[in-house]
């Protein structure tokens, strides 16, 4: 249904609802009424996790695209009879995976994306643990960073006895995060070696060298240096389920990574800049940007980057203002957006934060000509036309944002919007990028 009422629950025996579902909506008040059993999505998740092999990928940044790729990769090593089918939850729609979910065999690994928020990854049952990298974000929950620090320890420590846990690329060296006695240890970038790493317009190349498991070469067509940790995050998992790594390396070259992670949706149709790269991409915290930017000058050099940002709630913009106009003064000309309100306890300091976003990022351009480098443009849902008027054909357009934008890069490129390619960015097609 679209909307929500007290009628639609039917003849439900179970409801299930997100986080971000409130105690006054109507379906979840009625179930309450009629006494039916009421799970959060992430306890229903777990249930299901609880009689597999099961695998959480959590980290403040990168969860979609290393979820998707471990997923991707135990597929291809389950199709020549190396492990079970695995079953897999991506929150995102994979670009080398049939569907964002599946069961799998019944006996499979189950690999799931673990948020933090309001501590829902502390809901799952799991055999192996990743945390990708830990950093300040959803502090509209966890109050500062060291609420989220605290939340990912206790995440570690649910590892049980016999499991593994992964530790990421992105976890700080001064954060301890023991799991329980008897549980393995594994260091994604330390123990997973990457050698005579090279990049070209197709992506890496190089070896994966790791003592008591195995070495090979691989091709890997994500671009970015983050998509390489979380490569090392995804085999690292791997070998903690016991997967031969000859049976997973022949499959990285095919990972395509995750619509809206860095995707190439083709170019411009229309305007003065018709002909402009146009990438789609879910950044919405001061790294991912950075991630994002750094991925796309080193596929495109020479090229004017533009970044179109539609900021995610007036907190996140607020908490992390700094670091927002710090990296989007990387970009040669930025397309602000209005924020987008989402839980949010002062909807109405949007404006005021957006234009001290907007001053602010002037500011981190001093000594340089700032005029029209940075233009606000109103609602992501009406700015196709000042978009496409800023844009020049050799341009390379980035939309980045997890708001009501992610129709915005589709919109620039109408007329071959349908088409999805699963290659690099460049010439190449959608990619995988940073969330």
């Amino acid at each position: 249904h679209v909307g929500h009422a007290a009628h639609q629950l039917g003849e439900a025996e179970l409801l299930i609802h997100s986080a971000a579902v409130g105690e006054t909506n109507p379906e979840l008040v009625e179930a309450r009424r009629r006494g039916l059993p009421v799970l959060k999505y992430s306890q229903a998740l777990g249930r299901l996790m609880a009689r597999r092999p099961g695998v959480a990928v959590a980290g403040t940044h990168g969860k979609t695209s290393t979820t998707a790729l471990l997923a991707h990769l135990l597929r291809g090593a389950a199709d020549a009879g190396a492990t079970p089918r695995p079953g897999w939850v991506v929150g995102g729609r994979p670009l080398s995976l049939p569907a964002a979910a599946a069961w799998g065999d019944d006996h499979g690994a189950f690999v799931v994306e673990a948020c933090e928020y309001d501590d829902s990854f502390l809901n799952l049952e799991y055999r192996v643990g990743v945390v990708l990298g830990v950093a300040a974000d959803h502090l509209d929950w966890f109050g500062d960073e060291a609420g989220v620090r605290a939340a990912f320890g206790r995440f570690a420590a649910r590892v049980p006895q016999g499991g593994t846990l992964v530790r990421g690329a992105g976890v700080p060296d001064d954060l301890d995060l023991p799991p329980r006695d008897g549980a393995r240890v594994i260091d994604a970038v330390g123990d997973i070696g990457l050698r005579d790493v090279r990049e070209d317009a197709a992506g890496y190349t190089g070896r994966v060298v790791v003592d008591g498991w195995g070495a090979g070469p691989f091709r890997f067509p994500l671009p970015g240096r983050h998509n390489l940790t979380n490569l090392q995050a995804a085999l690292a998992a791997a070998w903690g389920l016991g997967v031969p790594l000859d049976a997973l390396l022949p499959h990285v070259a095919s990972c395509g990574g995750v619509a809206r992670r860095l995707q190439d949706l083709g170019p411009a149709t229309f305007g003065p800049g018709a002909g402009a790269r146009v990438l789609d991409d879910f950044a919405h915290h001061p790294d991912e940007l950075a991630a994002s930017l750094a991925a796309v000058r080193a596929r495109h050099p020479g090229r004017r980057v533009v970044g179109v940002f539609q900021p995610h709630q007036v907190s996140r913009t607020a908490d992390f203002l700094p670091g927002f106009a710090s990296t989007l003064a990387g970009f040669d000309l930025v397309l602000l957006c209005d924020i987008f309100v989402a839980r949010d306890r002062h909807p109405e300091r949007a404006e005021a934060t957006l234009q001290a976003l907007t001053d602010a990022l002037v500011a981190a351009w001093p000594g340089r000509a700032t005029t029209g480098r940075v233009q606000r443009i109103g609602p992501a849902r009406a700015a196709r036309d000042a978009v496409a008027a800023a844009l020049r054909p050799d341009d390379v357009c980035v939309v980045m944002g997890a708001g009501d934008i992610d129709g915005l890069a589709a919109r620039l490129v109408e007329p071959c919007a349908g088409e999805r390619r699963a290659l690099p960015v460049g010439e190449a097609g959608a990619v995988d990028g940073t969330a």
